[in-house]
């Protein structure tokens, strides 16, 4: 197998907040290690880990060496001796009065640019924003903020405008990691690279799209930040709406970044908002105890740090539509949970049916229904493409039955697909900005998830007390596939989950 040409970025100090949180063990410190082993990194760089108590490098790096072996990632916890030479610790305490003076010594004679990484939750961008110089360029400083920014439309008003009084829009990356995946790269490809599908994405052709961020993991020791968020602020108001953008965009006029972002939040402007009536487009639910891979797992209320009364959905399901010329009356079919019967995110974009059928259709042996021709963009557990076409089975009968173009990114190139945070940590060093959020996409996807909030709120008020704590959640048993309400949602628009 051949590794990719290695470009090294420029030379770089990186700062790490947030070090010692699940996301920088599990996501954002692997990835670095495994640039650094491979070669991206110049000597010169500097990683700094901003943590709350004192830790040697060697030793933060055995405590993450451990976290990675539990979590059955050993190729990662042998990477991790390649970021030694570069790494310091450092002790930091937002909130602290001379925290300030703390940070800006370490960072003094450090290279540039110096790149301030926030994993932390987003009630600590405003302290960590307080610290950092104005006036400075993306050539000086870059900031790099994880979702979800802010509870809502309102609270993300506030960091914004902390960052608009400090800095250019050009030195802040807004990252939602489904953007560095190498299948939603090659959507945009797929979909601007080749004439013979750009023309037939639109209310002509496609009957509806489906979009499934699925998992079968619970909540995993975040309990205290899923009850704060559910999976309308968690996934929907982020991952889902991207990708939905994607998708459904007008082509831009080039591939860069404000071109790109410009289209993007054409389509979330556009997005209608999901009614809540006696057939509503909008399902929440709530995983209770079931079965993971055959071992009893308790119920979301049971949890630790849930409470037993918890009105959280760890499940949504939504039809939207885009109400533009290109999409009007497709109906897209969002759809998220956790503790589900399979980890999968896809994309399936299900195109009409033939005016006049001739041939004899052969049913799902699942579902029961035709399925015709399909676009499937899988983004997890594998990168893949499938085309689905329909071919005469053997025999004398005339009948027609699905077949699969597949196509596997790692079996085409045979080379390693980079992880997403790879892909996104070498386009922060780099400057580019094309993968990353701008200020005003945010704030649209804040104003589709509040919305929508506003009408479960506006319900709950004319629900007796005694009831509330089972509206409108739909229970669904732990390793199932989600409640059935949402398969008669989706059923009563001729669809059915993929």
């Amino acid at each position: 197998m051949q590794e990719t040409t290695i470009i090294p970025v420029p030379e770089f100090t990186f700062v790490l907040h947030g070090a010692n949180g699940d996301l920088a063990k599990r996501k954002i410190i692997p990835a670095l290690a495994h640039l650094a082993q491979v070669g991206y990194f110049p000597n010169q760089s500097v990683i700094i880990l901003a943590m709350r108590e004192p830790m040697s490098p060697s030793d933060f790096l055995q405590q993450v060496a451990h976290f990675l072996m539990r979590e059955g990632n050993a190729e990662a916890a042998l990477a991790l001796p390649a970021l030694l030479p570069m790494l310091k610790t450092m002790v930091l305490n937002l909130g602290e009065a001379n925290a300030q003076a703390i940070l800006n010594a370490e960072l003094k004679s450090m290279p540039m640019p110096i790149v301030h990484y926030a994993a932390l939750p987003s009630a600590q961008f405003l302290p960590l924003i307080d610290l950092l110089p104005k006036g400075s360029t993306a050539n000086h400083l870059r900031l790099v903020l994880e979702k979800p920014m802010g509870h809502d439309g309102y609270t993300c008003s506030q960091i914004e405008s902390a960052i608009a009084a400090k800095f250019d829009e050009s030195q802040i990356y807004r990252i939602d990691h489904y953007l560095g995946k190498q299948a939603v790269q090659n959507l945009l490809a797929l979909r601007l690279g080749n004439l013979i599908f750009e023309p037939l994405l639109n209310r002509n052709h496609v009957a509806y799209v489906e979009l499934s961020v699925l998992e079968d993991l619970g909540v995993e020791g975040r309990a205290g930040f899923y009850e704060q968020t559910g999976a309308l602020r968690d996934m929907v108001q982020s991952h889902l709406l991207q990708l939905l953008a994607i998708v459904a965009m007008e082509p831009p006029i080039s591939l860069d970044a404000e071109h790109l972002r410009d289209e993007k939040l054409k389509v979330l402007r556009a997005l209608k908002v999901p009614t809540i009536e006696a057939f509503p487009d909008l399902i929440l639910g709530q995983y209770g105890d079931g079965f993971h891979h055959g071992n009893p797992v308790p119920g979301y209320c049971a949890e630790p740090r849930v409470s037993p009364h918890s009105t959280t959905e760890t499940f949504v399901a939504m039809r939207t539509e885009i109400q533009t010329w290109r999409w009007a009356g497709v109906p897209f079919l969002l759809r998220t949970g956790k503790r589900l019967n399979t980890r999968h995110s896809e994309i399936v974009i299900q195109f009409h049916d033939v005016p006049r059928p001739l041939f004899e259709p052969v049913l799902d042996s699942n579902t029961r229904l035709w399925q015709g021709n399909r676009l499937i963009i899988q983004l997890q557990p594998h990168d893949k493409l499938e085309l689905q076409l329909l071919a005469k089975m053997p025999g004398e009968r005339e009948r027609l039955k699905p077949v699969s173009l597949d196509l596997d990114f790692f079996e085409a190139w045979r080379i390693p697909v980079r992880d997403a945070y790879e892909r996104l940590l070498t386009d922060i060093l780099r400057g580019r900005l094309g993968l990353f959020l701008r200020n005003d996409e945010v704030a649209a996807q804040w104003a589709f998830v509040d919305a929508l909030r506003a009408q479960l709120n506006a319900e709950s008020t004319s629900i007796p007390s005694a009831e509330k704590n089972q509206h409108p959640l739909h229970a669904y048993a732990a390793g199932s596939a989600g409640p059935e309400a949402a398969a008669v949602m989706a059923a009563r628009y001729g669809a059915n989950w993929n």
